[in-house]
């Protein structure tokens, strides 16, 4: 999902500004708000489940003691010099996040926040249920062993697959069959469509595809006429948004969902433009979803499938009236709300299971109606894209990632120097982590991860 790729737009701090610090309720978590200082100045010590939080910062800050009441505790709060402390008064557990804040959306300039929710102020992501689609063939499973780094719920499907069939011969699981938000790994299926079509004589790689305002999704991206190739590439390595709704939208999004369902993924949702399921989440199409958003979207979510196309189909039309540079403003203030709830990304955004989305990736890979040389563009396109753990046993790494407000994905495929073949899903929503930069950060964890898990699978070989 990549919800701010603009890395150093977002963490320049006002030029020469001395540090300063404030602190006020921000709906349901209480901001300490740091003038004069990047989030990059900044480290953080807490631990998930802990009851507060210390920070260490490269500048000195005014000095601030201040007891903050909640309904059931007492926020303690003292900066002194470089450093700041967050307690909790009884003891109860605290979240605290360190992030920037984008201009335009809480004032006219960056600045750095520390939020800090209390108990009872935190949402959760529950991971909902579904019935496979067939039942799965018992294979051999070993242990879920979840990641020490992650908090929050993880969805985990990683089989050893038989290369030239795809059929799984061992497996590690975790909630396999409960539905996850894909982010923008869900670009990986954009790209199948796109190489099938070029494949049947639609497209070709040098075919070029306008950007507009109408198709521009937000974010960083290169105007004017780009050819398929450029934006499949785009797509996928640096995970431009506007050239995946272009292609996206190209291919028909209801055409992709036909496509995805034919694989036999019936829980499987690929029909939504990332502008649509943003423009949506932003507040910003309430003629479909209601005045609230989370409610909205539930309601959407428990449609009958037809109906529920229906809505989605019209977000996606409805998204090109809307300026991308508007959006992004107002998608940020719904993010930094207290309304916002990660179980609302479910039901909007594309989404699937761990099993069902690494059984379509193994179809992908293995579809019989690309030529060797469309595989090969699909194959080298997703070994650029991120992110490759470097380590002498892989001989090939295709993997999308995604990320977004409290969400982390990555899925893809592994072959071993030993000619050993993983597929996996990794769907980690509801992170205590919060903003994309810094869930970010775990990515090269996530890959270690995968990585480590597929030795285990393989060392389990008989």
């Amino acid at each position: 999902m990549n919800i701010r790729p603009l890395i150093a737009a977002l963490l320049v701090t006002t030029a020469h500004a001395a540090p300063g610090v404030q602190g006020d309720w921000h709906g349901a978590f209480y901001r300490l708000t740091l003038t004069g200082l990047d989030a990059h100045d900044g480290t953080i010590r807490w631990t998930p489940g802990g009851t507060g939080a210390d920070l260490k910062f490269s500048a000195a800050l005014p000095t601030l003691t201040r007891t903050v009441p909640t309904a059931q505790d007492q926020l303690q709060i003292r900066v002194q010099g470089r450093d700041i402390q967050i307690r909790s008064a009884q003891g109860r557990p605290l979240r605290v996040n360190l992030m920037p804040v984008r201009a335009g959306v809480e004032g006219p300039t960056r600045f750095t926040a520390i939020d800090v929710y209390p108990e009872d102020a935190w949402t959760t992501y529950e991971p909902v249920p579904v019935t496979p689609c067939r039942a799965p063939t018992p294979v051999p499973e070993l242990p879920y062993q979840p990641p020490r780094f992650a908090t929050g719920p993880v969805g985990f499907y990683l089989a050893q697959i038989d290369p030239r069939t795809g059929t799984p011969l061992r497996v590690i699981a975790n909630d396999p069959d409960r539905l996850y938000p894909l982010a923008s790994t869900f670009k990986q299926i954009v790209l199948w469509g796109t190489l099938r079509d070029v494949q049947a004589g639609r497209l070709t790689l040098n075919t070029r595809l306008t950007v507009t305002e109408a198709n521009r999704s937000i974010e960083a991206y290169q105007p004017g006429a780009r050819t398929v190739q450029n934006l499949a590439t785009q797509a996928i390595v640096q995970s431009e948004n506007t050239a995946s709704d272009v292609l996206h939208l190209r291919y028909g999004p209801d055409r992709l969902q036909t496509l995805v369902t034919a694989q036999g993924a019936c829980h499987t949702r690929v029909n939504t433009t990332t502008k649509a399921w943003w423009a949506t989440q932003a507040g910003l199409l309430p003629d479909l979803y209601g005045p609230d958003v989370n409610t909205g979207a539930q309601q959407t979510f428990s449609l009958p499938p037809a109906q529920e196309a229906q809505t989605r189909a019209r977000a996606v039309q409805q998204a090109h009236t809307l300026n991308a540079d508007r959006l992004l403003d107002d998608l940020d203030r719904a993010f930094f709300s207290p309304t916002y709830h990660p179980q609302t990304e479910v039901y909007l955004q594309n989404r699937s299971t761990p099993r069902e989305w690494a059984t379509l990736l193994t179809r992908m890979h293995l579809d019989p109606s690309l030529n060797a040389t469309n595989r090969a563009f699909l194959r080298d396109t997703l070994a650029r894209g991120c992110c490759r753990t470097k380590d002498p046993a892989v001989a090939y790494w295709g993997s999308k990632a995604g990320s977004g407000w409290r969400n982390v994905t990555m899925s893809g495929l592994i072959t071993l120097t030993g000619g050993q073949t993983f597929v996996y899903a990794y769907f980690n929503p509801g992170s205590d982590v919060m903003d994309s930069l810094l869930i970010e950060e775990q990515l090269p964890d996530i890959a270690r991860y995968i990585l480590g898990n597929a030795k285990r699978l393989a060392r389990s070989a008989p």
